[in-house]
């Protein structure tokens, strides 16, 4: 069995055995409490789960949680526990696909007997690995090599398309110390990488640094797992939340990760902006155009708590509201505008049902068949006349910045939909929007001679930092429309365009006026409602409509 990626309608789609397949998955931490039937049972055949190398905890600024046994964890492997978790899905959905989240931290007994390879501090009074150590590293390669043996020659080999190398907090390659100061290996790296280069010792060279340690490592684990598979599996991680995180977690070399052949997709949460109050976009965290521009596949971690979503733990930040879903009807819409991200963007998408249950529901998932029927037709090819850019080197300069979360936040409400890109690959697409908007957390040269060049080129510029920074949206409109950039709505609103489908979601109550291509009249994909506008719609209501 082979798994690779192909550019179909413009996007990088999973194809196995030469047959593309439906890019919208189901994963579960809670296995004793999974929902593999429910989604069988609609048609979706794509999964992933958790193989955790050791028995760690996996947030270490909450340090109560341990969902799996660890592979690795005594000195002899078990493999009982891959055939354990692989056998659950499959007993369920026979024909399945799927990408399992391999967890490459060490035990606490591996990280006691090598104090020297840790960070100098932690979350709390215990000490964890550094990304810095090569020791470590070469540990893991032994051990995925282990895996992946075991997995290809099993019955599994023709179920697993490929492999998502997961590590560092929450599995995200997020530091496992406050300040990504990694400790003393990464303080003798980071010296020979200021030598090497003639770099000043100072912050902003450390933290461009610590982001590039952390995506080589990661590329030296897909490199790994390319050749120990023949390069015939899928590789993927965690990593490059460019629009979501500052300095201190090490996601912006993403730039390196593009250039790789060894690394064919890149996951993140949709964001947790306004701890995902209905009423906003929920933008990806990546430059979604630029990984499309660069033939890498996005999947996007729809983790959406719904109405069934219960406190796991009482630990304090287990008990947060972010933890909780809406209402019943508020939730179906939650989904149903996350989906429509995903499939008018052209990215694929997984459910991930954190603590087991937050989909069994009869509703749920006479939604999500819907929705299965719908991804099973391919993903969208987006029609964005607006290109945000942002430049993740920037970030190294400032300890934090609301210019980009920001920016995407307005972008999102302003009634039209945009494209994201790295400010690197400006020159290779700037021509193809009338508006191109900057946001800007730092100046660096790149982005001044970009800002310089697209003003040249007679584009609508708009260059947004901290000062502009909470954006009015109607100001962001008027910018737009006098760019001859078409806004679709009278008034705020989230919209997706794609070549055969567009998405309307409503933030307030109103009448509200919708137009595409001088059509007025649609039907909602979900419900079958036909909608000539303008019309009064409440607020927090999704759509799908076909072009």
């Amino acid at each position: 069995m082979k798994a690779q990626l192909q550019m179909i309608n413009g996007n990088p789609t999973i194809v196995v055995d030469g047959r593309p397949i439906p890019e919208m998955a189901y994963i579960t931490y809670r296995t004793d409490y999974n929902c593999y039937e429910d989604f069988a049972k609609i048609g979706v055949k794509l999964y992933s789960v958790n193989l955790n190398f050791s028995e760690m905890i996996i947030n270490e600024r909450a340090p109560v949680l341990v969902f799996q046994k660890g592979i690795f964890e005594h000195e002899t492997p078990d493999f009982s526990i891959v055939d354990r978790n692989l056998d659950q899905i499959l007993e369920a959905c026979p024909d399945a696909y799927i990408f399992p989240r391999v967890n490459v931290n060490p035990s606490e007994a591996w990280e006691q007997a090598h104090p020297e390879e840790l960070c100098e501090k932690g979350f709390g009074d215990r000490c964890r690995v550094s990304f810095a150590s090569d020791v470590w590293a070469e540990k893991v390669k032994r051990e995925l090599g282990m895996l992946i043996e075991y997995i290809e020659n099993s019955k599994y080999a023709d179920h697993v398309i490929g492999y998502q190398i997961a590590g560092g907090n929450t599995e995200e390659w997020l530091p496992l110390d406050p300040g990504s100061a990694y400790g003393p290996r990464a303080k003798e790296k980071f010296f020979r990488y200021c030598e090497e280069r003639g770099l000043e010792r100072n912050e902003a060279s450390y933290y461009t640094f610590a982001s590039e340690l952390v995506a080589t490592r990661i590329l030296e684990f897909a490199s790994f797992t390319k050749e120990a598979t023949r390069r015939e599996k899928l590789v993927g991680a965690f990593y490059g939340y460019t629009l979501s995180v500052n300095r201190h977690y090490a996601h912006h070399a993403m730039d390196l990760i593009l250039a790789s052949e060894d690394l064919d997709f890149l996951c993140s949460p949709a964001s947790y902006q306004d701890e995902r109050a209905p009423g906003i976009d929920p933008f990806a965290m990546l430059p979604v155009a630029s990984m499309r521009l660069h033939g890498k596949l996005y999947l996007s971690e729809n983790d959406i708590r719904t109405h069934l979503s219960r406190a796991i733990h009482d630990h304090p930040n287990y008990t947060k509201p972010i933890w909780f879903g809406h209402e019943k009807p508020l939730t179906v819409e939650q989904l149903k505008l996350n989906f429509c991200r995903g499939v008018l963007y052209g990215y694929g998408m997984w459910w991930f049902d954190m603590w087991g249950g937050w989909y069994h529901d009869d509703d749920y998932m006479a939604l999500m068949a819907q929705m299965q029927k719908i991804v099973e037709d391919g993903m969208d090819k987006p029609l964005c006349e607006v290109a945000l850019f942002l430049d993740e080197k920037s970030y190294a300069h400032v300890k934090g910045s609301k210019s980009v979360s920001g920016t995407a936040r307005a972008l999102g409400l302003a009634g039209t939909p945009h494209d994201v890109y790295l400010t690197s690959d400006f020159e290779r697409v700037y021509q193809n929007y009338p508006a191109c908007v900057f946001a800007v957390p730092f100046e660096t040269e790149l982005v001044a001679s970009c800002i310089q060049r697209a003003t040249e080129a007679g584009k609508a510029v708009k260059v947004i930092t901290d000062a502009e920074v909470p954006i009015d949206v109607a100001s962001l409109q008027s910018f737009l429309r006098d760019a001859g950039v078409r806004v679709y709505t009278n008034r705020n609103a989230v919209v997706y365009r794609g070549e055969s489908l567009v998405s309307l979601y409503t933030v307030e109550d109103g009448e509200y006026d919708f137009e595409v291509d001088g059509k007025k009249t649609f039907t909602d994909l979900f419900t079958g409602e036909t909608l000539t506008f303008p019309t009064e719609l409440p607020k927090y209501k999704c759509f799908l409509f076909q072009r």
